[in-house]
């Protein structure tokens, strides 16, 4: 007997650009805290790579700040919230605005976050789409 050898459909996209976020962020339509040690800051933005969210309290972090965050991601009236925790570096800061990268994540919490974006996605389409 003789065997086709398969053929792979591989399809490379590249993007010419300069920005520095390598995943969309969305903005979530209820508010969300996010914790690190005694500290509580109001998430601006989210991605699967990365993070925005604005203190209140001036020169709290500098860039280049390592932070362990723990955040309460909302979930559906069926599912058990638990908490969202990851490690993320502070990239730049605009006034209170702090712009981060996730630099450590378990599978755990990478699925958790991954679910939550697609759920609110979803949830933001439906609710413009009316």
């Amino acid at each position: 007997m003789f065997w086709k050898k398969k053929t792979s459909n591989d399809i490379t996209i590249e993007l010419a650009s300069d920005d520095r976020r390598h995943g969309v962020r969305i903005k979530p339509l209820d508010e969300i805290i996010i914790h690190h040690e005694n500290h509580q800051s109001k998430l601006i933005d989210i991605s699967a790579v990365g993070l925005s969210f604005k203190v209140t309290e001036a020169d709290l972090y500098k860039r280049h700040d390592g932070l362990d965050v723990s955040i309460m991601l909302p979930g559906d009236s069926t599912e058990v919230t638990s908490p969202f925790v990851c490690t993320v570096k502070i990239i730049y800061i605009v006034k209170t605005s702090h712009h981060c990268q996730i630099i450590q994540i378990d599978s755990k919490n990478q699925t958790l976050l991954d679910h939550f974006i697609l759920n609110e996605q979803k949830r933001q389409i439906h609710l413009h789409s009316r």
